[in-house]
């Protein structure tokens, strides 16, 4: 009989049984028009794009991005979504003794990869003292002391509270942590937090993910890229395996790139929305709402669940958290306008009753 791993049996399969009408659960940005991209990418694709692997270190698209971001193309390294940038980093960071740090709540893939690569796993828990998930340097850089944390992985904003975390305080982190630091820069292009980008340069220890299945509209591209310094970069881009990226999501990534003006138009549009549904949403009584910095709110009131239940039942999607540190919180993506003012009608009608 074929045997599997036992510290294996509690995970499950990711996979959703049904897709709403209105899909607010996968913090996707609807509000951007690339209705023209497949039939641009088509003229500019060539048959060798799918009978051949082609350029294995993918030069255009990571000049392409190298522009974009401003730094040099010898300090990125693409990936099929962050999600491969993340298995990769466990992969080429961590022995099996090793531990990987992150914080609670965060992105769950990161404890998943960590798991699955067999290293050993500490979580940070934020601090919630001003009613809001926060984090102090110190505090986080004295636990990863007594942990023995080799790296330290977090996303700024950060996926689900929606929060952005005190660049003072991060930039501490980073210099005052003896292993690697990972800051997933997923959401950033929704905050008015500065990115980190550019500090790759100062320090030797730190690496910065960003994707564009968030700003760029492109969930389903599956493209991401880690920006670091050349010798961190070269070691990351050792594990990676040999054209793991589609030659069509290269070429579709790097004439997305081009239209960088309407990225910035439905960012604007989507924080001016994010915007009227806060305000909606802090006029209802109990009603308690995260400071957002990203394209999604996170909410709670003693009728969430109601809320939710409800949005089930009208072809809505959004994540319930019914357990742990956010049990009873409800994480949603802003859609346009008409879809938030449905959902707004949805909640009036819950409190109503």
């Amino acid at each position: 009989m074929v045997q599997f791993r036992k510290d294996l049996a509690h995970l499950e399969n990711y996979k959703i049984a049904k897709i709403a009408k209105y899909n607010l659960g996968d913090n996707e940005n609807h509000l951007i028009d690339w209705s023209f991209l497949p039939e641009k990418v088509g003229q500019e694709l060539s048959v060798s794009d799918i009978t051949c692997y082609g350029d294995n270190q993918y030069a255009s698209l990571l000049k392409k991005y190298a522009e974009y971001l401003q730094v040099e193309t010898n300090q990125l390294v693409q990936g099929v979504g962050s999600d491969q940038l993340i298995h990769m980093i466990v992969t080429t960071f961590l022995q099996k003794e090793d531990v990987l740090l992150t914080v609670e709540p965060d992105f769950f893939m990161y404890q998943v990869f960590n798991e699955l690569h067999g290293s050993k796993i500490a979580s940070f828990p934020l601090d919630w003292s001003q009613s809001y998930p926060d984090l102090a340097a110190d505090q986080l850089l004295a636990f990863a002391e007594e942990a023995g944390a080799k790296v330290l992985i977090l996303s700024n904003p950060n996926n689900p509270t929606s929060v952005a975390f005190d660049n003072g305080e991060l930039e501490k982190i980073v210099a005052g942590f003896a292993g690697l630091v990972v800051i997933d820069e997923a959401y950033i292009d929704f905050s008015d937090q500065p990115s980190f980008v550019q500090k790759v340069n100062d320090y030797e220890n730190l690496i910065i993910l960003r994707t564009m299945s968030k700003a760029f509209g492109l969930a389903g591209l599956r493209l991401g890229f880690a920006i670091t310094n050349p010798v961190l970069a070269k070691e990351l881009d050792k594990v990676l395996p040999p054209y793991s990226m589609p030659n069509i999501v290269a070429k579709t990534g790097e004439i997305a790139l081009s239209y960088g003006q309407k990225v910035k138009e439905s960012v604007a549009r989507n924080l001016a929305i994010r915007k009227d549904f806060v305000e909606f949403l802090e006029g209802q009584p109990q009603m308690k709402v995260l400071p957002s910095q990203t394209n999604f709110v996170t909410f709670t009131a003693p009728y969430a669940e109601k809320i939710y239940k409800n949005a089930l039942e009208n072809d809505f999607n959004f994540k319930y958290y019914s357990q742990g540190v956010l049990a009873n919180y409800i994480r949603m993506s802003m859609d346009d306008w008409e879809v938030m003012e449905q959902m707004k009608q949805l909640i009036v009608k819950v409190v109503e009753e």
